[in-house]
């Protein structure tokens, strides 16, 4: 296979292939492989990209100090022994958890005179959770009281129909890394994370998946752009049924059903970039999306220049959101260019968490939008949406919050000890 590799700093080397750990890429010490801080790889044919072991980058450099010393745990027979035991309680979310944790290794070091090179490791990588934690439970905070208070708004899933619901979850999970948070029936909703706005790591764009195994609808009225924040594992991609169509610096891929799909690498909040969106008049759509759902509108977004890695911005696109874009999932308004998107049509819908879905249609209704249905979703247990589908454009579901958070599972905690663990676990299933 033909790769290219560029690191802005460091030594890029990429004769194996890499291993996960936590959100990083580390090396067993056998390899000898050294991982720079920007190394990236181009996949130039479909019969490479098959069995490309991808491209990788490194996070920041107290992460990446720490996990190259982790990495260690892979020549290890038993992990368990290696992590202070830490009692979980049910009622503790991640946050809590992590700090007790990093009490107990602060612990282990002071006993060792700060030469336990192993705590040491696991104290870096345990500040740098706790620190990306304490900022995310900010933001979930003051937008779940911005929600509450009916201040604001907060797009929260999109919904797509697909034939093979096991095939499709078995794409954006493994092949993406996403999870199944939860299930409904023949639904399942996946996610990087707690979709819930009560837990330090969650507020979390989701896709919910509903399997119709007759649907011939055409989904090339729109795509989906991710933001990761290390690595894509191509042989991952390629074996859970998705096809890279493209992969110098970012990569396109076509998921199962249709679906499209933009790859880069790069730190969000939410590895969730942005929803786009195909219409005919940009500006018409904004100003509607402004008026009658109250997002606002970034006009200089497709203008705006990037580097080589990232997606290259569509001209006349217009970005809108609820809040600021680096935290929250936004819907990118796409002017139709070509014949076949002249011809496509938004086959998806995205949900928006909202204060009170009766108060929403009188304000879509003053605004000149009667909502298609406004009511209880069957199935669900009582939860209250109102269903909005504008002129053009992708139609939005505004949910009732309280009963969105009713639907929430409890998110579950693994141990830093059990993360590296499962990680190490995928790792080796790379290699069978």
């Amino acid at each position: 296979m033909v790769r290219e590799a560029r690191a802005s700093k460091g030594v890029a080397r990429t004769g194996c292939d890499g291993v996960w750990i936590g959100r990083g890429v580390v090396r067993p010490p056998s390899c000898g492989c050294v991982v720079g801080a920007r190394e990236r790889a181009v996949v130039r044919s479909s019969s490479e990209r098959a069995s490309a072991p991808g491209f990788i980058r490194a996070s920041s450099s107290s992460r990446r100090d720490a996990l190259a010393t982790i990495a260690s745990l892979l020549c290890a027979p038993s992990l368990s022994s290696l992590f202070p035991a830490v009692a979980l309680a049910d009622e503790l979310g991640i946050l809590d958890i992590r700090r007790g944790e990093l009490k107990a290794v602060l612990s282990t070091l002071e006993k060792s005179d700060n030469k336990d090179e192993l705590a040491l490791a696991e104290k870096n990588l345990l500040e740098t959770q706790i620190k990306a934690y304490e900022i995310n439970e900010k933001f979930v905070s003051r937008t779940r009281q911005g929600v509450v208070d009916g201040s604001r708004n907060f797009l929260q899933h999109a919904v797509l129909e697909v034939k093979d619901l096991d095939k499709s979850v078995k794409f954006w999970t493994q092949g993406l890394g996403m999870k199944v948070n939860r299930t409904r029936g023949n639904q399942a909703f996946v996610s990087f994370g707690p979709e819930t706005l009560t837990a330090a790591d969650g507020g979390k764009f989701a896709l919910e998946l509903v399997e119709n195994p007759s649907t011939t609808q055409d989904n090339s009225g729109q795509f989906f752009q991710f933001a990761l924040s290390n690595s894509l594992r191509v042989n991952r991609v390629a074996n859970s049924g998705g096809d890279i169509t493209f992969g110098f610096g970012y990569f396109e891929i076509t998921a199962p059903d249709g679906y499209k799909v933009v790859v880069y690498i790069e730190n969000r909040r939410d590895p969730f970039d942005l929803v786009g969106v195909y219409v005919n008049d940009v500006d018409a759509a904004a100003k509607y999306y402004e008026r009658v759902f109250g997002m606002a509108a970034d006009r200089s977004y497709g203008d705006k220049e990037v580097g080589r890695f990232e997606p290259a911005r569509i001209k006349g696109s217009v970005l809108m959101t609820y809040g600021a874009a680096d935290e929250n999932t936004g819907i990118l308004l796409v002017p139709k260019s070509s014949s076949k998107e002249a011809s496509s049509v938004q086959s998806i819908k995205i949900a928006v968490l909202d204060k009170d879905v009766n108060e929403r249609k009188e304000k879509l209704v003053a605004a000149g939008l009667t909502p298609k249905f406004t009511g209880e979703v069957p199935g669900t247990g009582g939860t209250k949406v109102s269903l909005a589908v504008p002129r053009e454009g992708v139609p939005l579901v505004f949910v009732d919050y309280n009963d969105f958070e009713r639907e929430q599972p409890k998110p579950a905690v693994l141990t830093i000890g059990e993360e590296i663990q499962a990680y190490v676990a995928m790792a080796k299933d790379d290699e069978n």
